[in-house]
């Protein structure tokens, strides 16, 4: 796994944290375990997917759906990573 220039460098996590974490463990099938590590991990691979899907065939119009799935995913990753961090400084 790539080390975490953030975390080097600062001493806690990025809002990224855990995201490779996380995909490994969906290629392993413990999709519990990838969701506990980063919670925003299937809106990203949504995300990503329907971005592949837009890029690839611009004939149909996919912009709403890229455009709503990553503010949802930005929304999560923000939600969790503010609830994550409360915990981390409060200890």
């Amino acid at each position: 796994m790539l080390p975490c220039m953030f975390k080097k460098i600062f001493g806690f996590d990025c809002i990224g944290c855990g995201m490779q974490r996380s995909f490994n463990f969906i290629l392993h099938g413990e999709f519990g375990k990838a969701f506990h590590m980063f919670p925003a991990i299937y809106t990203t691979i949504l995300f990503c997917l329907s971005l592949i899907l837009y890029l690839v065939d611009k004939k149909r119009s996919r912009h709403k759906i890229v455009i709503s799935l990553a503010i949802i995913n930005v929304t999560i990753m923000i939600v969790s990573y503010t609830y994550k961090m409360r915990f981390y400084f409060l200890n």
